[in-house]
């Protein structure tokens, strides 16, 4: 799933994929997001669709004041809170994004750059 959102996110002007967006791993500048595999929760519709979730971690300059990394967190979580109920990404159809959690401060890393995360669950189903 990671690779869909970090797709999603590169074409509607978050970043760039391997410049400020990463999918799986942290790269090299201080100020990115990175998209994660969450785990997947079991689902009543698993005939029709899969459950998977995501995480989604937005990390600031050094010394970077938390509000203005909050503020980057809070619109990329509204951006896919307001999706269509059906986005497709990479010939997959996703049924909405729902948050698994608010936005958390994750304080800050060992290079003392602040990192905030989120959660989401959908339902997708290969087109």
């Amino acid at each position: 799933i990671h690779f869909d959102i970090t797709q999603l996110l590169n074409d509607n002007g978050f970043g760039q994929i391997n410049s400020n967006l990463f999918g799986g791993a942290w790269g090299r500048p201080d100020r990115q997001i990175l998209v994660m595999d969450g785990v997947g929760t079991p689902s009543d519709l698993k005939e029709i669709y899969e459950n998977p979730s995501v995480q989604i971690l937005v990390r600031g300059d050094k010394n970077e004041a938390p509000h203005l990394v909050y503020k980057t967190a809070k619109q990329v979580s509204d951006f896919l809170i307001l999706l269509s109920n059906n986005t497709t990404i990479n010939n997959t159809c996703y049924k909405e994004f729902e948050p698994e959690s608010g936005i958390m401060q994750l304080g800050k890393d060992e290079n003392e750059r602040q990192v905030y995360s989120m959660n989401f669950s959908t339902f997708r189903n290969l087109l």
